[in-house]
């Protein structure tokens, strides 16, 4: 009786040990490092007035990238993460500057994912085009619209057959806030989804070592208690 109440208890404590790893090992996030960077090409389609009367082009939408030291947690498999910001900047009283089919560009670079480098793959690009009126210092119609792009795969481990993530956009259209709004800032953002879908985590190896190490201390244990019951009987 006492030695199977002895492995019931040794069962039980390793479960439970081994609920506790699992679900520690869990908890730990997979960041994916990346930068972005990206312009408005003013060249095209950018056009002012005052008064009505046209004058030289004045543009007042720019847009702001993400350097180096950018992550986002992935360890669920899906994330958004963010380009960076559009911003507006204010007109004087009577000015307007119209955008029309204004094209607009943007790269998503993926760095790292966790401690592996996946800088080996191009940038993945978006484009799109600008179009609304910015009139004085509160008022703003200027939408940008994306299209897909058109490869948005990466790998996650340095090459694609060691896991993959594609890159995606939640949204083609963004109103851009006037000067007024939130500093005159819209932020773009993209959608991350790992081709598998949800990662189940994987324990890592320090966590294996300590927990049968554990449950071998555990065993030991009973081993001798058993010993030291049947030597008195």
């Amino acid at each position: 009786m006492h030695r199977i109440q002895g492995w019931t208890g040794l069962r039980a404590a390793v479960i439970a040990l081994g609920l506790v790893a699992w679900t520690a090992t869990g908890a730990t996030a997979a960041p994916l490092s990346y930068t972005t960077s990206g312009q408005v090409d003013t060249t095209t389609g950018v056009s002012s007035s005052s008064g009505g009367t046209p004058v030289t082009p004045d543009n007042v939408v720019s847009f702001v990238p993400l350097s180096s030291g950018n992550s986002v947690d992935f360890s669920t498999g899906q994330t958004n993460a963010s380009l960076g910001n559009f911003v507006v900047q204010a007109l004087g009283d009577g000015k307007t500057t119209t955008y029309n089919d204004t094209p607009i560009q943007i790269y998503f670079q993926p760095v790292s994912y966790g401690s592996t480098s996946i800088s080996s793959d191009a940038p993945v690009v978006i484009k799109g085009v600008l179009n609304g009126v910015v009139n004085g210092p509160s008022s703003s119609t200027v939408t940008a619209t994306f299209n897909p792009p058109p490869s948005g795969i990466f790998g996650l481990g340095g090459t694609q057959t060691s896991g993959s993530a594609e890159f995606s956009l939640p949204t083609t259209t963004l109103l851009l806030a006037p000067s007024t709004s939130n500093g005159g800032q819209t932020t773009a953002q993209g959608l991350v989804t790992s081709s598998a879908g949800s990662e189940s985590p994987v324990p890592e190896p320090s966590t294996i070592a300590r927990f049968l190490r554990t449950v071998c201390g555990l065993g030991l244990r009973r081993y001798v208690l058993s010993r030291r019951r049947s030597a008195r009987v």
